[in-house]
This record gives structure tokens, sequence and C-alpha cells, in this order.
């Protein structure tokens, strides 16, 4: 699994763009997300992961990330 090209494409209408490398990802999202909903919808989703993944989450023109592990 390419966990970064998976996100996009598993939500094309949430994420914008995803950058980062193997330690930690962030991921930008419109600014019409819920970011409480979407990580709600990530921890659903991506479960029992073999190795946690640190997320950065922020908004599509904004400078604030907010950090999420998935585990």
């Amino acid at each position: 699994m390419e966990f970064p090209h998976e996100l996009k494409d598993l939500f094309p209408n949430q994420i914008v763009e995803v950058r980062g490398n193997a330690d930690a990802l962030t991921l930008i999202l419109n600014n019409e997300v819920d970011v409480e909903k979407f990580k709600k919808t990530l921890k659903q989703k991506f479960f029992n992961l073999e190795e946690k993944i640190t997320l950065f989450l922020r908004h599509e023109g904004k400078q604030d990330f907010e950090k999420f592990i998935l585990q």
C-alpha cells in the first residue's frame, strides 16, 4: 500500500494535497472539511496498522496544523 496516494484517491473531495515522507505526512484539506469528522473516518478506515502513522492536518490557505496519529 502506498499510503499517501491511497489517501488522496480515497478522499479526493476532502484532501487537496498530501506531502511528507515515511516519518510523517501533511494532509492539506479543503476548507469545508470538518477535521473532527475526518479524523473519525480515518480511524475507522485505518485501524490495526502495523506501524503508526503521524499525520499533520491543516486546511487549505491556513497555517495551523493539527497532529494526528493513526495506529
